[in-house]
């Protein structure tokens, strides 16, 4: 008879135990959800102000500088760009380094963000050379290191919460991963005579797949925003 309270007890405890870690779940969970959420909208706004802030600046320096044979204009909205920019990356990063507390795909992302913030900010006020190409190049890396770090730790923290927006994440990837291996064979190809012209038409359709899945990208921050917040 002792022995069967002693169960009882064993099984109550384990059940508190599950119940406890489950709440704690929930609430991390929601916290996670919420700066997510930030995440989420800084990326989606950010990028269509980004470029009509760029788009505004190239057009008011132009004339600017057709007027008044000067460029001022045009590099004080590159600073404005940047400054924004640079702004937003901190932001973002420190959402990341917060997330990175779970997950250490987050804090690596958000290591790539900086480099990103900062080698896009410095490239803007550099002239047309060697470092400012070398410069695109590593934000071309830490973008794309960001984009799959971020994605890691998105599937991480679903984990548990919705596995079938994880298993969508997993596939995203794996079509940035298709895309990005065509482009650069598409690249290759234009530079054979032959089969230039389909080499640009391919290119062309794959920049529009980018975009795609950029729209795919968001959805999902979103989705994943949503399954956090209410789990």
């Amino acid at each position: 008879m002792f022995d069967n309270y002693s169960n009882y007890d064993s099984i109550t405890n384990d059940r508190e135990r599950e119940e406890k870690l489950m709440q704690d779940k929930r609430e991390r969970c929601h916290k996670e959800g919420k700066l997510y959420f930030v995440l989420f909208w800084l990326t989606v706004l950010g990028t269509p102000v980004i470029f009509l802030l760029s788009l505004i600046g190239g057009i008011a320096g132009a004339a600017f500088d057709v007027l008044f044979d000067s460029q001022a204009v045009l590099y004080g909205f590159l600073g404005i760009i940047g400054v924004i920019s640079l702004a937003a990356g901190i932001v973002t990063a420190v959402i990341l380094f917060i997330l990175g507390k779970e997950e250490s795909c987050f804090k690596a992302a958000g290591i790539a963000y900086i480099i990103i913030a900062l080698s896009s900010t410095v490239t803007e006020f550099l002239p047309d050379g060697l470092i400012k190409t070398v410069l695109e190049l590593v934000t071309l890396i830490a973008e794309m290191f960001y984009l799959f770090e971020f994605i890691n730790g998105s599937i991480y923290i679903l984990a548990g919460v919705d596995n079938y927006i994880a298993s969508s994440w997993e596939t995203l990837k794996k079509v940035i991963i298709y895309l990005f291996i065509g482009i650069v064979a598409c690249v290759i190809l234009v530079f054979i005579p032959i089969i230039r012209y389909l080499a640009l038409i391919a290119i062309f359709i794959a920049a529009i797949g980018a975009i795609g899945i950029l729209i795919w990208e968001w959805v999902l921050m979103f989705k994943t925003a949503r399954a956090l917040k209410n789990f």
